[in-house]
């Protein structure tokens, strides 16, 4: 099965980033925007992993999950992967809540080395992926969107559990189910 961990983020959060999405999509750019169901964080790609993988990743979470806390969290702005001169990827960036991300992710990464996973070979940033770029279509436009935008980001949220998602392909784009959840030890409320 194809896997890989993540952050699941509150209903409110994802509504606003589909309020942001319709807002963009206005540009005409040639954009494939993530489905509000499947807008998350993700700490690690695992690629395909077997049922003795999977069993030994949900035992790694476990003990992370119990030796960390809950953060907060907060959207902030908008960015491109690999630059916004050339964008492939269109995201939103977590700030407060960005460095305890990072850091569970480093946790994650050096975990999964012990499953067989191989390391990334590039360096983790925190970000929400909302859009994947399909052609220079109506970017320029875009980019004047992202640059005069008022979008204000959403009430911060409690990060509270880690997530293992068994990601399933298709014609109509990637359906995610849920494996299993990890709560992190001990809680914070978000203000």
């Amino acid at each position: 099965m194809r896997a890989f961990i993540g952050l699941p983020l509150p209903h409110e959060i994802r509504a606003s980033l589909k309020e942001l999405q319709r807002e963009l999509a206005t540009a005409g750019a040639d954009v494939k925007w993530v489905e509000p169901q499947n807008v998350h964080v993700t700490l690690k790609f695992l690629g395909e992993i077997t049922e003795p993988q999977r069993q030994d990743i949900e035992r790694r979470l476990r003990e992370i999950g119990a030796a960390s806390i809950s953060f907060i969290a907060q959207l902030a702005k908008p960015g491109a992967f690999p630059s916004w001169s050339a964008p492939r990827v269109i995201w939103i960036g977590i700030e407060p809540g960005d460095k305890p991300m990072s850091a569970l992710a480093a946790r994650i990464e050096e975990a999964m080395g012990g499953v067989g996973i191989a390391k990334e070979p590039k360096p983790f940033a925190v970000h929400v992926t909302i859009g994947r770029v399909r052609s220079a279509r109506g970017l320029r436009e875009l980019s004047a969107r992202i640059r005069g935008l008022q979008w204000q980001p959403p009430k911060p949220w409690t990060v509270s559990t880690v997530t293992l998602y068994e990601s399933r392909l298709s014609p109509g784009g990637p359906t995610y189910a849920v494996l299993a959840e990890t709560p992190l030890g001990r809680s914070v409320e978000a203000g």
